[in-house]
């Protein structure tokens, strides 16, 4: 049977076969539009997931040392230290550098000067102001990074300022294996496992679990858009900060916290009585403050790209990899950027100073013309930091046996039995991205953080979700 719809199946394939090749003829010369070098030739952008030339597969080292010891019987102390080191993880970097200060052409950005004037009828960098100019007008005639302006290769005969190592190609993201994240942790546990310990108990196993930790990795806890909270973990592809100095920005990861306290334990009681309660009590996840994009349009490296490698919407200078949540907390966060504001708002970034060292700009007419670091809004009395997570689960059965071999166990369990409000899980977390919205970590209330809590679900797959109770039944034979 399984012979004739094989033979019945050959003669389909061997038509769609045959209308393949006709359509598609083997050609030594025809071109592959997915060659790679056919798509840089094309001036577009290529997205990120090219494996750099030397790749490497990512490994780790984990050493642990620790004691145990019995403080009496049925009472057991366990104490470790823990540390993890991985390398080579995946960073992504723009190979080609578009937009970077390094490689700057006077000549093009001298070409882009005098072509926004021509084209404006405008008789000098002063007249464009005078008439309404802004940054945008000369970035688009090529003063600025093709990458971000024209989302390809320059498109002009003389270049453009900030082209990048080859200014006929596109930015080439490839993901090099330079990437190490470091797991250091202290790990307490206390069980206990006793007969009778109390008058009516028959017995207890009850252990209680502590954990200071700091999990560190290159990029930290950048993610500043929610929803996509996991693109920043380490398992997954994650741009560099700065792709001048990768190796140069690290922090605590998305996902690390600093401390765990878990706690659980089961309890048999007489008449086959049973319950058992499982809490956790975890600290508040970190952020990375980042200055957003001001969306206005082409010329944003001079307004923020505060490294000078042509990516923007950079850290907020003077802050590290995830600190808000670990060295710069909720109350501190105002004073941290009036700070920025005093001292680096309405400043050039390092794209305008190149500008003005090179004497093509002065300062005042960069200001005037939107080529400068924006001002940034300070939060609200009440801002509010990354909350903690606290959960707390009771499970009460009844076992009754019927023989040696069949016994039946109804029970009941609540999750979160007190129904704490929970926030900021992975991905509905606070966002550090400091545009002043509601849900960023400078315009975020009690009030105004209900879109982050935790959403109903169930006890067994929503940690911290709101009460939940489920009856259930145990069937044994």
């Amino acid at each position: 049977m399984r012979r004739a719809l094989v033979a019945a199946a050959a003669a389909g394939i061997a038509a769609f076969q045959a209308a393949y090749q006709s359509q598609i003829p083997f050609s030594l010369t025809a071109a592959n539009p997915n060659y790679l070098g056919t798509l840089l030739s094309s001036g577009v952008n290529l997205p990120i997931g090219l494996f750099a030339p030397d790749y490497k597969t990512p490994r780790s080292l984990q050493m642990n040392a620790g004691f145990q010891r019995e403080l009496r019987p049925g009472t057991v102390l366990t104490m470790d230290y823990l540390r993890n080191i991985t390398t080579h993880l995946l960073l992504g970097i723009d190979q080609n550098h578009v937009g970077d200060i390094r490689y700057f052409n006077k000549s093009a950005a001298q070409g882009a000067i005098a072509a926004t004037l021509s084209s404006n009828g405008w008789s000098s960098i002063q007249d464009a102001i005078n008439h309404g100019a802004t940054i945008t007008d000369f970035a688009m005639n090529g003063l600025g990074s093709p990458n971000l302006d024209f989302g390809g290769s320059c498109p002009f005969s003389y270049g453009c300022a900030f082209s990048g190592i080859n200014a006929a190609a596109p930015e080439v993201p490839e993901l090099e294996p330079i990437g190490r994240s470091v797991y250091n942790g202290l790990d307490v546990k206390l069980t206990q496992n006793v007969s009778h310990p109390l008058r009516g108990m028959k017995a207890l196993n009850f252990q209680v679990a502590y954990s200071l930790s700091r999990f560190v990795e290159p990029g930290g806890a950048s993610a500043n858009t929610p929803g996509a909270f996991a693109n920043n973990d380490q398992d997954f592809v994650n741009y560099a900060v700065d792709f001048d100095h990768p190796l140069a920005y690290e922090g605590p990861a998305a996902l690390d916290r600093t401390q765990q306290l878990s706690f659980g334990g089961v309890a048999d009681w007489p008449g086959g009585f049973r319950t058992s309660i499982t809490a956790h009590f975890y600290s508040g996840l970190p952020l990375t403050l980042t200055v957003p994009n001001t969306g206005l349009g082409p010329g944003e490296i001079f307004r923020t790209d505060f490294t000078g490698d042509g990516s923007v919407g950079d850290l907020l200078p003077g802050t590290a990899v995830g600190e808000f949540g670990r060295g710069i907390s909720a109350s501190q966060l105002g004073g941290v950027i009036q700070n920025y504001n005093n001292t680096m708002a309405g400043q050039p970034t390092p794209a305008g100073q190149l500008l003005v060292s090179q004497g093509l700009f002065s300062v005042s007419q960069l200001q005037a013309l939107g080529a400068v670091a924006p001002s940034i809004s300070t939060p609200p009395p009440g801002q509010v930091g990354t909350a903690p997570l606290r959960d707390f689960d009771l499970r009460v059965s009844w076992v009754h046996r019927f023989g040696e071999r069949f016994s039946i166990e109804p029970s009941c369990g609540i999750f979160n039995l007190f129904n704490f409000a929970n926030f900021d899980l992975p991905p509905n977390i606070m966002s550090g991205l400091l545009n002043g919205a509601p849900g960023s970590v400078n315009n975020t209330t009690q009030a105004e953080r209900v879109s982050n809590r935790v959403g109903l679900g169930t006890g067994v797959f929503a940690l911290g979700a709101p009460r939940q109770v489920e009856f259930g039944m145990t069937i044994s034979f």
